[in-house]
Order: C-alpha cells, then sequence, then structure tokens
C-alpha cells in the first residue's frame, strides 16, 4: 500500500470472502490525492439486476417503473473521490460495457438522460473469483478486466497473517459505541484461526458488544447459547431481557447492515429481506436520521 500513497490508479483487490478487501480500498482512498472526497462502497453482487445500471449511473424522473424522482448514481456521488465496487466479478456481463466506457472516458449517462457527465472518481474494484479465468470463459469482458486490473493488490486470509488480528478486532470496537476489549479477550481472539476471515472476526466483536462474551469458534457448537446464558437473570422479568437484548443486537445489526450497503438503504432492504419503509422505522429508532438510498 505504501507504494500507492497519493496515486489515483485503478487497483483491483482479490482475496478470499471476508478477508477485508473493504479496509483494503478504504486505506487505499485514505492514502489517495483524492482522500479529502467521498468513499462510496457499491456492493455489486447485492443489486437486483434490473437497477445495477441505476445504482451505478444514477436515473431521471419517470426513466422506468418506479423511478418517481431522478437519482444520483455511484459514480456521480464518488466524483472528486473513490468507489470502490465490492464483488465486481458479479457485475451484469450487459452492464460491462457501460462501465468500461465511465472508467475510460470519465463520463457517466442516467438511465433516461439524453447527455452524459463528467465525474472525476478514483475506482478500486475488489473481488473473490478469479476475474482471468472468467474472461477465458466469457462470463467477464477481457477488455474491462484490464482496465480494472491496472494494479492488483492480493490480500491473504486472515490465517496466514495473525499479527493482523489485534488491530483488526481493536478497530471493529471501536466502531460500535466505543466498545473496550479486554486482554483475555484479544489473547483468544488471537488464539483463533478465523476460517471466514476478517469478516468472522468482526462478527465475534460485535458479539461480544452484544452479548459480553465471544461466541464459540465456527464449528464448536452453538455461536449463542454460552453468551446468553451468562446474561441470563432469573430475578428479572423475561420481557424485559429480551427487549435489552433484542435492542442492542439491533443496532449492531444495523451498523453492520447499513455499512456493508454503502450506506444506500434500497440495498440495505434487499440484503436483510426487509421492507424498505420498515428498515427506516428501525434506522429512525436505533441509529438516528435515516440514511440515504
Amino acid at each position: 500500500l505504501l507504494r500507492l500513497e497519493g496515486s489515483v490508479a485503478t487497483v483491483l483487490v482479490e482475496g478470499e470472502s471476508g478477508v477485508g478487501k473493504e479496509l483494503v480500498a478504504h486505506a487505499l482512498h485514505e492514502g489517495s490525492r483524492v482522500s479529502g472526497g467521498p468513499f462510496v462502497v457499491v456492493n455489486c453482487g447485492a443489486i437486483p439486476r434490473d437497477l445495477v445500471e441505476s445504482e451505478l449511473f444514477g436515473h431521471k424522473r419517470g426513466a422506468f417503473t418506479g423511478a418517481v424522482a431522478a437519482r444520483r448514481g455511484a459514480f456521480e456521488s464518488a466524483d472528486g473521490g473513490t468507489l470502490f465496487l465490492d464483488e465486481i466479478g458479479e457485475l451484469p456481463l450487459e452492464v460491462q460495457p457501460m462501465l468500461l466506457r465511465a472508467l475510460e472516458t470519465g463520463e457517466v449517462r442516467q438511465v433516461g438522460a439524453d447527455e452524459a457527465r463528467h465525474v472525476r472518481v478514483r475506482v478500486v474494484a475488489a473481488t473473490h473469483r478469479d476475474l482471468a479465468k472468467a474472461t477465458k470463459e466469457a462470463s467477464f469482458r477481457e477488455d474491462l478486466y484490464y482496465r480494472l486490473a491496472v494494479v492488483r493488490l492480493h490480500v491473504a486470509p486472515l490465517r496466514e497473517r495473525p499479527d493482523d488480528i489485534e488491530p483488526l478486532a481493536l478497530g471493529f470496537a471501536t466502531s460500535v459505541e466505543g466498545q473496550d476489549l479486554p486482554a483475555p479477550i484479544l489473547e483468544e481472539l488471537k488464539a483463533r484461526s478465523w476460517p471466514a476471515n476478517a469478516r468472522e472476526l468482526r462478527n465475534a466483536v460485535y458479539a461480544y458488544a452484544a452479548l459480553g462474551s465471544l461466541p464459540q469458534p465456527s464449528g464448536k457448537g452453538s455461536l449463542l447459547d454460552p453468551a446468553l446464558a451468562e446474561l441470563v437473570d432469573p430475578s428479572r422479568p423475561y420481557a424485559e431481557q429480551k427487549d435489552e437484548l433484542c435492542d442492542r443486537f439491533t443496532r449492531i445489526y444495523l451498523h453492520a447492515l447499513m455499512r456493508h450497503a454503502g450506506a444506500n438503504q434500497t440495498v440495505a432492504a434487499k440484503l436483510a429481506g426487509l421492507d424498505r419503509t420498515y428498515l427506516g422505522r428501525l434506522l429512525a429508532k436505533h441509529t438516528g436520521p435515516k440514511r440515504g438510498g
């Protein structure tokens, strides 16, 4: 990453699912000449196929059924900053030529618009797939692959970089209401192998913040029963304790959900399997004002 300090070159970040590719993308943004601009996240694998073009490039009012108002796309939202395209290997083939043109010309055209707009966006893409192999199988455009892979960065799985466990855990804890991690908890975290990588580590830290103890390692029984057992107080009413735990879980879940969805409420609702209006009410209740999207 140090070699890319100040650079705005397009980067393709590769690695297993959950290794922390978004963290790498954010570090690339912070170390670039556009660090003062926005950092916009789009999960290409979480957007319905018929909405990908609109999500990336925006749309005019009435451009399609349901487009009741004009909306800026991710490229325009990231103007002057970095656009992180997570799971780029899931981008539909029919949208790939549009992305290629945007990368080559710096111009984007909203769905339903007659004119293109120029944007200055640094693009970082990420994938757990072998895109070089995908180009040979014709499931990913070769010209787009080479345009994205100006610089390729491979992120090793967490089991191969144990020294990263503590700083990652502390970073996750800080993002959850300033949660502190005692030394014994850090030692237990560092002793685990984390087969699901940084995502599993993050979820364990979130579980500790919500429940007061760590879940069992993957494949070693129930994830929540030991932690819940420690929190149960038979001298207090059932409903009172249940509501407290549900509220804590909901706050932490919504925080993680909106970050994963790039603060896009529409995408978040689809990931969570919730009605968008209901999700908005949950966000208003548990996290304050509604998020974008």
